[in-house]
């Protein structure tokens, strides 16, 4: 008999998670994290099981998911999002990783609903793999160095009066409806989820709304991380707008003494080509600053794969990211 007994847990239980957070990533969160990400999810709530030791009654693992909504074939779907797996440092090498996943893959197979995307880590995309998982592509930094953001950025190109920092939900619906229809898989963006994403107050984030004369065409989302702007989100409907929204990007750089821009994209996907094309650089090498990459991945049963023919083309950016 196993050790441990696994447990489908509510936000009522959010408090046990708190310990595992800090000892598997460092990161000290409180349960008003776990609501925001969980909970208020305009997608949906998410699906979590805990390991519990039978003697000590400690938490020695969680897995879970959240919802997400994706266009796939030109409609727009429910699938989930592998986050937050986490085994105690006192509990590894006891199986919970295994035995949880099974469980939650189970309960949503037993509901049609078995289709899960996920960004490995090191030590979790080995584990992923060997349940069946598939690597599809790879995510990786594009970056501007602080010396080419002070060229970037000259003054007197463009006046305040061109841009907006203040996101509602009129301005980003104003964006959205310049977005074309994309053949890809990709993510459905709305104005409640933008708002919702960047409630995540592990960072402080910053809208950048381009005027192309009386409506905003054009935004990006970005937030300061180890002194480097960290271009979280962005459209840009033309050239013009692209130009005038990565002027003012390098600006904050200059004006705040940052290291740089960076970006974080699907390798070789459209938006690191865009980026590329304003001279935004990457570490070709497998060492050195960001020379990093991040496996994307998913997992689905056979007959999803072969009815959405997976997994060819997908546009997946870091908004997508659960842990960005």
């Amino acid at each position: 008999m196993s050790e441990y007994r696994i447990k489908q847990i509510g936000a009522e239980d959010f408090s046990v998670l708190i310990p595992l957070m800090k000892d598997c990533f460092g990161m000290e969160v409180n349960i008003d994290y776990f609501h925001w990400k969980y909970i208020d999810n305009p997608a949906g709530s998410f699906l979590g099981f805990i390991a519990i030791h039978n003697t000590t009654e400690e938490v020695g693992a969680y897995y879970g998911v959240i919802p997400q909504k994706l266009f796939i074939e030109g409609i727009e779907r429910t699938i989930f999002q592998s986050c937050d797996t986490m085994t105690h440092s006192a509990h590894r090498r006891k199986g919970l990783f295994k035995m949880l996943a099974l469980a939650c893959y189970e309960h949503l197979r037993s509901t049609n609903q078995l289709f899960i995307i996920g960004y490995g880590g090191a030590d979790s995309t080995p584990g992923f793999l060997k349940f069946g998982w598939k690597h599809v592509f790879n995510f990786r930094y594009s970056f501007v160095p602080n010396l080419l953001c002070k060229l970037k950025g000259w003054p007197g190109l463009y006046k305040p009066e061109h841009f907006s920092n203040t996101p509602s939900e009129i301005m980003l619906n104003t964006v959205l409806k310049n977005i074309p229809t994309l053949k890809t898989i990709h993510s459905a963006r709305t104005s409640e989820h933008i708002l919702w994403r960047t409630k995540n107050n592990n960072y402080t984030y910053e809208f950048v709304f381009y005027k192309n004369t009386e409506q905003c065409d054009s935004y990006a989302i970005y937030y300061i991380h180890n002194n480097n702007l960290i271009l979280f989100d962005f459209f840009f409907a033309t050239p013009k707008s692209k130009k005038a929204i990565l002027w003012q990007l390098s600006r904050q750089v200059s004006s705040k003494k940052l290291k740089g821009i960076i970006a974080y994209c699907q390798e070789n996907g459209s938006k690191e080509k865009e980026l590329r094309k304003s001279l935004f650089l990457y570490n070709p090498f497998k060492k050195g600053p960001l020379s990093e990459r991040t496996p994307f991945i998913f997992y689905s049963d056979e007959e999803t794969i072969q009815k959405y023919n997976l997994p060819a083309q997908w546009s997946m950016t870091s908004y997508d990211h659960d842990a960005l």
